[in-house]
C-alpha cells in the first residue's frame, strides 16, 4: 500500500467517524511512513471529542518523535480535563520549541486558571515565541491581576517577536493603550514580526477598534514589499470586512 492509499483510507474512516474508525485510523499510528502517522494523529483530532481518541493522543504526547509530540498537543484541542492539562504541563519542558508551543496552546485554548503559574513560568523560556504564546495565553485567562506580571517582564524582553504577544495578552487584560505598542511593530524590520501583528490585530478586533486597526492595516499594507506579509495582511483585511457583512 502506497502513500497515497494509505491517506485515502484514513480519510475514508475520518468521513466514517464512529469507534471501529477510530480503531483503524490508530491503526495508521504505527506505520513507517511519519507523514501517514501524523495525517492519522490529524484525523483523530477531527472526530468528535471522545476518551478512546483522548487517552490514544495524550499517549503519543511521550513519543520520542518530536513531530509526533507536537501533532498529538495540537490534536488535543477542544479536550479539557485534568488528564489533558497535566500532559501539556509536562511538555513545557520538552527540548523542541514547537512543542512546548503547542503545549502553551493547549493550556490557553482551556482557559483554566491553573495554567496561570505554568505560564508565568514559561514567560522565561529561551526560546522568544515561547514566550510571545505565553504572554497571550495570560491574556486569554482575563485576570487583571496578570498586568503587572506582564510588564514587569514585557521591560526586560529585547524580541520584537516575544512583544507581540505582551501587547496582546496585556490589551486582552484591559490595559488598552498597548494596542498602539502593537500597531507600531507593523514597521518592524522583521517581516515574520510584521505578520503576527496582523494575525493578532484579527483576534482583537472589535467595535471599539475598528477604525484604528483598518487603518493601521491599510497603512502597512501599501508600505509592505515581502510577499508572505502582504498576503498575511490582506488576508486579515479581507476576513475584518467580511465580518461587516
Amino acid at each position: 500500500m502506497n502513500f497515497d492509499q494509505k491517506i485515502m483510507i484514513i480519510q475514508g474512516y475520518l468521513d466514517q467517524g464512529d469507534l471501529e474508525a477510530i480503531n483503524n485510523i490508530s491503526s495508521f499510528l504505527e506505520d513507517e511512513n511519519p507523514h501517514v502517522i501524523y495525517i492519522a494523529i490529524d484525523a483523530l483530532g477531527r472526530l468528535p471529542v471522545s476518551e478512546t481518541i483522548e487517552f490514544l493522543l495524550i499517549s503519543l504526547t511521550v513519543r520520542p518523535s518530536e513531530e509526533v509530540r507536537y501533532a498529538a498537543l495540537e490534536a488535543l484541542w477542544g479536550y479539557t480535563g485534568d488528564k489533558v492539562f497535566d500532559a501539556a504541563v509536562a511538555r513545557l519542558n520538552d527540548n523542541s520549541e514547537l512543542v512546548r508551543i503547542s503545549a502553551i496552546e493547549v493550556l490557553s485554548e482551556m482557559r483554566d486558571t491553573k495554567a496561570k503559574k505554568h505560564l508565568i513560568e514559561a514567560l522565561s523560556d529561551t526560546d522568544d515565541i515561547v514566550r510571545r504564546e505565553a504572554a497571550e495565553g495570560l491574556g486569554k485567562l482575563g485576570d487583571s491581576s496578570l498586568i503587572p506580571i506582564l510588564q514587569e517582564f514585557l521591560q526586560k524582553e529585547v524580541s520584537s517577536a516575544a512583544k507581540v504577544g505582551f501587547y496582546f495578552g496585556l490589551y486582552l487584560l484591559g490595559a488598552r493603550f498597548q494596542l498602539k505598542s502593537l500597531l507600531n511593530l507593523l514597521e518592524d524590520p522583521c517581516y515574520q514580526v510584521r505578520i503576527a501583528v496582523a494575525n493578532s490585530l484579527g483576534d482583537l478586533f472589535d467595535e471599539e477598534n475598528e477604525k484604528q486597526i483598518k487603518k493601521s492595516l491599510n497603512t502597512a499594507l501599501t508600505k509592505e514589499t515581502t510577499l508572505a506579509a502582504r498576503s498575511a495582511l490582506k488576508s486579515v483585511i479581507e476576513e475584518l470586512c467580511s465580518n461587516e457583512d
